[in-house]
């Protein structure tokens, strides 16, 4: 089934809102047979949405619609829809109390401009909101059908879980299967390098790679299920140690399941990171069993006060050095009682950097037991790029010490 896709907002077009709405989208509906074949974005403009809609292609039947469905004036996706197909606004009394009801739990009273998202149509159907207030909406003609989603990406991903995609899979004639294959630590080229013999002749199985700077997704494609299985064997013989996980899961996902099998805590020291390693952490429900807490020792005097660091070992090797990062892991699994202890210091940059040190260099430690695995890397000189990539390198540490342990 071709999908289009349409995407609606001044701040995408000006490029204050990055829009990774479009590939959840895009890599959702691919798993029940579909596939986005034509995408616009497209500004707050009425004239503009309805000059879309008359230039969708003739083999796509079904579009699905992002923003414009909030309270405030820019917000002119439904009345556009409803012009354009037809259909005659109906104030719906019941949601509007729900929505009241809602605002009186949290002892706050619904602005009356909220009334259009109470606002449903003669014909077609809303969808349901369970994470927000604006319902969707869908509607058709003898074209097609339009489903429109708010643009706030978990009420969108609520709505396309929960409603349309079971749709489109039940409309879609030709499944596809889909496997994602998630990788970390190893560059595109080298991935491509080791499964070269096996990407020769993969047909009729379609074999992608989707880089990302944290690493890289290979994504399997095929109209029927063995051969997948197939391809996916041979793959994961040349590369598996750099797989952590199938589909759309992170990479601090599986470390936290891999830490509550074991029944393991962990704990970690971070200088450059700032807390980026423990907010990934605590970003999966239940990481209370797990990970025990974390110290932010961006200062000499907190890496000393609060995880023991010699004096000496700074003035000796610096802030940014195996001996402090090993020292930092030692500190953080004292302080906390923690199994684990994960430790990194580095050089994120602009600034701060020597001839000896440059922007990118960082030390990771991770202590276990007896275990002392200390490793220098030397990343990007882009600031939020290294301390992102800092903390993915720090998690898979633990990820792989757990799989060789």
């Amino acid at each position: 089934m071709n999908v289009g896709l349409i995407t609606i907002g001044n701040e995408l077009l000006s490029g204050f809102t990055t829009d990774t709405n479009s590939a959840w989208i895009g890599q959702s509906i691919l798993e029940v047979g579909a596939e986005i074949t034509w995408h616009v974005t497209i500004g707050d403009q009425a004239n503009k949405i309805t000059a879309v809609l008359d230039q969708i292609p003739e083999d796509i039947k079904v579009v699905l619609v992002t923003g414009g469905l909030g309270p405030t004036h820019d917000d002119i996706t439904q009345k556009t829809l409803f012009e354009y197909f037809g259909v005659q606004p109906v104030f719906d009394e019941n949601y509007w109390n729900i929505l009241n009801a809602r605002m009186v739990k949290r002892v706050r009273v619904m602005p009356v401009i909220n009334k259009n998202q109470a606002i449903r149509p003669d014909k077609g159907s809303v969808i349901p909101n369970n994470s927000g207030s604006a319902r969707g909406l869908h509607l058709n003609n003898d074209r097609m059908d339009v489903f429109a989603m708010p643009g706030v990406p978990r009420e969108m991903k609520d709505m396309m879980s929960s409603t349309i995609i079971p749709w489109i899979h039940d409309k879609t004639k030709s499944k596809i299967y889909v496997r994602t294959l998630r990788t970390t630590g190893a560059m595109e080229s080298v991935l491509a390098e080791k499964m070269a013999d096996v990407t020769e002749d993969t047909r009729p199985v379609t074999v992608a790679f989707l880089p990302q700077f944290t690493g890289v997704d290979i994504r399997l494609m095929c109209p029927e299920k063995n051969p997948l299985i197939e391809i996916e064997g041979k793959i994961r013989d040349k590369v598996d140690k750099y797989i952590y996980a199938t589909g759309t899961v992170d990479l601090e996902e599986i470390v936290g399941d891999m830490l509550s099998e074991r029944g393991y805590t962990v704990a970690t020291a971070e200088s450059c990171t700032g807390g980026l390693i423990g907010h990934r952490l605590t970003n999966v429900p239940g990481s209370s069993t797990y990970f025990l807490g974390g110290v932010i020792s961006y200062s000499n005097d907190m890496k000393m006060k609060t995880l023991g660091v010699q004096e000496n070992t700074l003035q000796e090797f610096g802030a940014v050095s195996k001996q402090t990062a090993t020292e930092m892991a030692h500190g953080a699994r004292d302080f906390f009682g923690s199994d684990l202890a994960i430790a990194v210091t580095g050089i994120a940059g602009p600034g701060g950097c020597t001839a000896e040190k440059p922007v990118g260099l960082v030390y990771i430690t991770l202590v276990h037991n007896d275990t002392v695995w200390a490793k220098k890397f030397k990343f990007f000189t882009d600031r939020k790029l290294n301390n992102r990539l800092s903390s993915q390198v720090a998690l898979n540490m633990v990820r792989i010490h757990l799989l060789n342990g």
